[in-house]
């Protein structure tokens, strides 16, 4: 995953996000970034973040299936129709969250889907209605 300048952006979010979310619980041991990815070393568990803008591609993930994972996107329009398209193969990924993000938004910066858990709670009918609903919560990020 090449370096640009929104992959430097989503990252630095990152960072922020969850050295802030950590000021209390203090499980994180370390913070690094490695072959394309942030990785959060926990006192109890590793967590991988792949920061993808723009969602190409989903072909990584079969590496990932036991692994706490969470990729990074912007909240674009493209985004929830790639989520969307790929919503079954996602849903097998117990551990995977989606976090569509937008660091410049004057409402909520970010909001996250856990797939294998919304695949199984939520009518399958209202699945795109759901996820707009979600998508609508942060203001889509125009870059």
């Amino acid at each position: 995953m090449e370096a640009t300048k929104e992959y430097q952006e989503l990252k630095e979010w990152l960072v922020l996000f969850l050295q802030h979310k950590d000021i209390f619980q203090k499980k994180i041991v370390k913070i690094e970034e490695k072959e394309g990815f942030v990785i959060a070393e926990y006192k109890d568990h590793t967590h991988y973040f792949a920061i993808i803008p723009k969602i190409t591609t989903f072909n990584f993930l079969d590496s990932y299936k036991d692994k706490h994972l969470s990729i990074i996107v912007y909240n674009t329009k493209d985004n929830l129709k790639s989520l969307i398209s790929e919503w079954s193969k996602l849903a097998d990924f117990s551990m995977l969250s989606v976090y569509f993000v937008n660091p410049h938004s004057n409402t909520d910066k970010k909001w996250i889907i856990y797939p294998f858990t919304h695949h199984r709670i939520s009518e399958h009918g209202a699945l795109k209605l759901g996820l707009q609903t979600l998508f609508e919560s942060v203001e889509e990020f125009k870059g």
